[in-house]
This record gives C-alpha cells, structure tokens and sequence, in this order.
C-alpha cells in the first residue's frame, strides 16, 4: 500500500478546537500536523460527515509564548478515534509553526 499524502506528518500534541457551521464545537488533541491537513484525537462524533467544512483553533504554545491560531478544511474521515481534516486555508502563523518544526 502506498501512501497518498503530499506532506510530512509531524507527531504534535496540540490542544485544539473544532468548530463546525452549525455552531456545534469538539474539543480534542492533535496526532499529527502537516501543511496539508490534521488528525484530532476527541470523542466519536457521529454527526460529522466527509466533507463537511469547519474551522479548527490550534493552541501552538511554545515555552513562554502563548500563541494561537485558527485555521480552514473540510473533514475528510471521522473514526471512533477522532477527526481527519484537509485543510482549505493555512495562515502564517500555522505555516510558520509547521516549518519551525519540520527541520
């Protein structure tokens, strides 16, 4: 099997917030992080379909800093362990982050 993504997946643990249009939010834990998308470990939702779009809000904080960020996609497979987003938008401070940790 080979594998279908574009981007490095880097194993980060963020705090990190999904919030969908209906105004509905789930709070989880990042797996893994890439420039191309993100897995969020929460509880089983099974209100989520593939497809829909959301936002997801990132706690990135490193050391004395607390930064966070918020970014776009669409969901693209929701499992008993949590959620898998494709990202639509990624700001700098995500871009940055990602790069920061990708040396």
């Amino acid at each position: 099997m080979s594998d279908r993504r574009d981007y490095e997946r880097l194993l980060i643990r963020k705090f990190a917030i999904l919030k969908l249009a209906n105004g509905a939010t789930i709070e989880g834990e990042t797996r893994d992080m890439s420039m191309g998308g993100i897995f969020i470990e929460c509880e089983p939702n099974i209100d989520l379909t593939d497809g829909t779009e959301c936002s997801v809000s990132l706690a990135l904080a490193d050391g004395s800093e607390n930064i966070t960020t918020e970014t776009y996609g669409t969901i693209c497979h929701n499992s008993d362990g949590g959620v898998g987003l494709l990202f639509l938008k990624v700001n700098s401070t995500y871009y940055q982050f990602i790069e920061e940790h990708a040396e």
